[in-house]
């Protein structure tokens, strides 16, 4: 099995990147998610009045919290398993900190500014899951343009993807 994902690795790149990244992204959500829930359950989120301050402080708490555990799950099966980077030592903390700088700025666009402001007329869940699109699209096209990018000399050649 693994050598037919590294074959159609091979034979069409971008097909395969663009899968990885919806599987890896995918497993990230579910990180951030479960962090989030047991988060939001521990801290007795459903205790408060939606809209109130301490619901919002909290529901915020558990989301960045959450963002941090996705953010170290998502470069480690990005760099690795979607972008393959063969980055080292200096390059890869450069590698590192656009990553967590994208994240981040993703972070305060998204979930923190649009996150706080849903919350003040809808429930946390539905709001997360608007966050949570915005942010995939956002993400893949930082790693793929920016962070990740290959130099013309990495690249292999387009067969037909």
């Amino acid at each position: 099995m693994i050598e037919r994902i590294k074959a159609f690795a091979r034979q069409k790149p971008r097909l395969y990147e663009a899968l990885a990244y919806l599987f890896f992204g995918g497993l990230t959500t579910l990180v951030n998610w479960l962090v989030y829930l047991l988060l939001t359950s521990a801290f007795g989120l459903d205790e408060h009045a939606q809209g109130s301050g301490s619901y919002v402080l909290l529901a915020n708490l558990a989301n960045v919290l959450a963002w941090i555990m996705s953010v170290l799950f998502a470069y480690a099966t990005n760099r690795r398993f979607v972008f393959g980077s063969q980055a080292k030592k200096g390059r890869m903390l450069r590698e590192f900190w656009l990553f967590v700088s994208a994240r981040a700025l993703g972070y305060v666009l998204f979930d923190l500014l649009l996150f706080s402001a849903f919350l003040t007329f809808m429930a946390d869940r539905p709001a997360k899951l608007i966050m949570n699109v915005l942010v995939i699209i956002f993400n893949y096209l930082a790693s793929r343009f920016v962070i990740f990018r290959k130099s013309k000399k990495e690249t292999p050649p387009d067969k037909g993807a």
